[in-house]
């Protein structure tokens, strides 16, 4: 799983400018499968600050179409980089049954909370 902010140079619906690119971009949350063909996309958005910036709804339009296909998501593996290290996705992976595998976020603090997390996976 991972987020995109791609540059939006003629503009659109969906844009916003994003101070760390310095230009206008739009932003979705992406699951692909382990080759990085893609499974599920959210709605572009706009003025996303950060990953996290309100997860749960990105979060529940990637899973959704994957549940409308009747595809099981309780025991799916996800790999995820730093910026989605939040307890409060954890807790939206773990009410889904997903085993979520987030390398930690070093900016967070919490170095005696232990996640799971899959080195091996996450490097491939």
């Amino acid at each position: 799983m991972d987020s995109s902010h791609t540059k939006a140079l003629k503009g659109g619906e969906q844009v916003g400018y994003q101070g760390s690119k310095k230009r206008k971009t739009t932003s979705a949350l992406y699951l692909t499968d382990r080759q990085g063909l893609p499974m599920a996309m959210s709605e572009p958005e706009s003025e996303i600050l950060n990953d996290l910036f309100d997860i749960e709804v990105p979060f529940e339009e990637v899973i959704s179409p994957l549940e409308q296909a009747e595809i099981n998501v309780d025991g799916l593996f996800i790999n995820a980089d730093a910026g989605f290290d939040s307890q409060k996705l954890r807790d939206k992976f773990q009410s889904k049954g997903i085993i979520a595998s987030i390398f930690r976020n070093k900016r967070n603090g919490d170095k005696d909370i232990d996640h799971y997390f899959d080195k091996n996976i996450y490097k491939e």
